[in-house]
């Protein structure tokens, strides 16, 4: 097993003979909410989806929430 967290001009994807990355037409970004009190969410993956947008959120654990925000690139607009 070979894991690469090398980045978009990845070294290992390079020496596999992989294809140079390209723009996806979509952006996002991501994070982890901690809160110590507790979220007070239930255990499960919630998405919403607009034109061109794309929000979501997972709780980790009873004090953390993976979330996302998904976006189409201004420059494909």
């Amino acid at each position: 097993v070979l894991i690469g967290c090398d980045g978009v001009h990845s070294v290992v994807s390079k020496w596999l003979g992989l294809k140079d990355a390209v723009h996806s037409g979509r952006c996002a970004v991501r994070g982890l909410g901690v809160f110590p009190e507790g979220h007070g969410l239930n255990q499960e993956f919630q998405q919403f989806v607009d034109r061109g947008y794309r929000f979501g959120i997972a709780p980790v654990s009873n004090e953390e929430v993976y979330w996302f925000v998904a976006y189409q690139s201004i420059l494909n607009k």
